[in-house]
């Protein structure tokens, strides 16, 4: 077992109920099991001290079913506790048909005597008996869930459990990989009389089934981003007359500087956020601090205590509005400075505008690279003249709503140049630019992710991306997945992502019949290990400003498939050679590629190799170097 150093840490949390942080560590539940086996207790934490933890998960680790009980009661030392769990029935299929629950799965016993399925209720000892049938150590069994459709209007909540030569294993799902599959999938309901029963899986990844009174489902709503204020929606055009004016007021006092490159400046909307975007951003950072500059990254407002990604070394990053403290009055008030048709403007307030402004008038000099259009204008309003300001440009030109389009192509040509990231983005916006504005290509870098290579052995497509619009289109893969979950069923598609619309997606997957099959995985903070889980990576979108997560995937050696969408994934895939190009939004296409992808190990083996090898034009030490000799170009450093 694994030694750590005793310490005191104040901050303890466990990520994807799978890593402890503790502290500034991370550590594998599963690494703390004794080899070989049996219960252990270590202590992380030997000095007394932070808030009382009392949380535990379960977890399939090569050693069998534990549970992990991390404990620290007020004052004292922190422990976790690793116990393993009495052998279980591993189910690998869960199915309703009209009001039969069919269940198979691996049972570890070779015995083929008589097996029943046993649902026995919560809280007493009524039981429901089905016949189970058992063997080579695989069952399967139905269970009428009008049995469990007891009188009266009480919830009452079914464990499951299989038993076989007079020994019970309790039903789970604990080595698919997926820690978390009461929030992952969702199945059908059963509607019997006016009760509604349904099989789901408990915070331990053991199979249950409730019992309730009621009908259909409810709407589920999460919380989304922020929707367009109230001046956005109703004011419009007047919204952006309003800002023009006010920006043009803002710029009468601006100071001035000497230009000099020795300072760099990222200004970007959340860098405690997850996406692209900022992903980019800290790279680009990266590669500037290497190039012996002084490098800030500014984020236009904060709402998170820990950032999603990790900072570099080397790099400054501040937060002009820290909105996790009360903004008062202004705080409520719409922003007048940030563009109201771009999507940054739902974040932003009056507040950030005077903040921001004091920011950028405080600047002296160096460059400043601006993120996205509303921060591109503002920084090329406001800085201080003699600044130089490079815009970069993450979206294609025709995604920009109509009123920023205009501003971008009479604003623009102000900046010392202007970053897109594929050839048809540069064309475009040279065209709308009229010359005026140096345009450049320089696509976005990628990091090395952690984790290991992808394993073109494994059963596991990852798709990656926000739920927060249809962008991304994992509805049209949810529909493009079912030909293949039907002519493999023992594959898996993992969707990675947080956003508003997690529920409706959760809701396709139930009603089409794959909540076996396609799993909603949440966020994660280390997409590398995600992506390494899987042998294929699927990109679905309706449009990209690029697609950086292909690279990513590829970076891993992943088979990729891909709708050729606006704008990104035609210029990184050979088709055919290095991935596989779809016609854009052809859903049976995307089944039929999907089909002869999973279908076929050395074909995914073949364009894996070759993703890794094409991905190598993405590396920060490739794009960081054209991005140092573009501000070497532009703002020369001054002895």
């Amino acid at each position: 077992m694994p030694e750590y150093p005793s310490r005191v840490a104040s901050r303890v949390e466990i990520i994807e109920r799978r890593r402890l942080v503790v502290g500034d560590r991370e550590i594998d539940l599963a690494a703390l099991v004794p080899e070989g086996g049996g219960s252990a207790t270590q202590e992380l934490d030997a000095s007394p001290g932070g808030s009382k933890v009392d949380e535990a998960v379960v977890l399939g680790t090569p050693e069998g079913v534990y549970r992990f009980t991390v404990a620290r009661p007020k004052g004292g030392a922190l422990t976790v506790e690793a116990k393993p769990l009495a052998p279980h029935a591993e189910v690998t299929r869960l199915h309703v048909h009209d009001v039969t629950l069919h269940v198979e799965g691996a049972v570890p016993t070779e015995a083929e005597e008589p097996a029943f399925l046993f649902a026995r209720r919560r809280g007493d000892a009524m039981e429901v008996v089905a016949p189970a049938h058992v063997s080579a150590g695989r069952f399967h069994a139905d269970l009428d869930l009008a049995d469990l459709a007891l009188p009266g209007d009480q919830r009452d909540v079914w464990n499951l459990r299989l038993e076989v030569a007079r020994k019970g294993y309790r039903l789970g799902t604990h080595f698919d990989g997926i820690p978390n599959r009461n929030d992952a999938s969702e199945y059908p309901a059963a509607q019997v009389g006016e009760r509604r029963i349904q099989p789901y899986y408990t915070v331990e990844n053991n199979v249950s089934v409730r019992s309730e009174t009621g009908g259909e489902d409810e709407p589920v709503e999460e919380a989304g981003e922020a929707e367009p204020t109230l001046a956005r929606r109703l004011l419009g055009p007047p919204a952006i007359l309003v800002h023009r004016l006010a920006l043009r007021l803002a710029a009468l006092r601006r100071g001035s500087a000497k230009p000099d490159g020795r300072d760099a400046r990222i200004l970007i909307l959340h860098a405690w956020g997850m996406g692209g975007t900022v992903r980019a951003a800290m790279s680009l950072a990266e590669s500037l601090a290497a190039s012996g500059r002084s490098v800030e990254v500014v984020s236009v407002v904060r709402r998170k205590g820990r950032p999603f990604f990790p900072f570099p070394d080397g790099v400054e990053v501040t937060a002009v509005d820290d909105q996790r403290k009360s903004g008062g009055l202004l705080s409520k008030l719409p922003s007048l400075l940030v563009h109201p048709d771009d999507f940054a403007y739902p974040w932003c307030s009056l507040r950030t505008d005077l903040l921001l402004l004091r920011r950028l008038r405080k600047m002296r000099g160096g460059v400043v690279i601006g993120t996205r259009p509303s921060f591109n204008l503002l920084a090329s309003a406001l800085a201080p003249e003699g600044t130089v300001t490079v815009a970069q440009e993450h979206q294609n030109f025709n995604r920009h709503r109509k009123g920023l389009a205009r501003d971008v192509r009479r604003r623009y040509r102000g900046l010392g140049a202007l970053a897109v990231l594929t050839e048809d983005d540069r064309r475009d916006y040279e065209g709308a630019l009229g010359g005026a504005t140096r345009v450049v290509r320089l696509p976005n870098a990628v990091p090395p992710l952690g984790g290991e290579r992808a394993r073109p052995d494994s059963k596991v497509v990852v798709a990656a991306g926000r739920l927060n619009s249809p962008q991304k289109g994992f509805d049209l893969l949810i529909e493009a997945w079912k030909p293949v979950a039907d002519a493999h069923p023992d594959w898996q598609l993992r969707i990675y992502g947080r956003g508003h619309l997690r529920a409706e997606l959760k809701r396709q997957v139930r009603d089409a019949g794959l909540a076996d099959d396609v799993f909603l995985m949440g966020a994660t903070r280390d997409l590398g290990a995600a992506l390494a889980q899987g042998s294929a990576f699927v990109l679905s979108s309706r449009y990209e400003g690029f697609g950086i997560v292909l690279i990513e995937a590829m970076s891993k050696g992943m088979a990729v498939v891909s709708f050729d969408c606006p704008r990104g994934p035609g210029e990184i895939i050979d088709d055919g050679r290095d991935g596989v190009l779809v016609p854009d939004g052809d859903v049976a296409g995307l089944s039929r590629a999907l089909l002869d992808v999973v279908g076929d190990e050395e074909r995914r083996r073949a364009l894996g190799a070759a993703a890794a090898e094409s991905a190598h034009r993405y590396d920060p030490a490739v794009v960081g170097k054209d991005w140092v000799s573009l501000i070497d170009e532009l703002a020369p450093r001054v002895p």
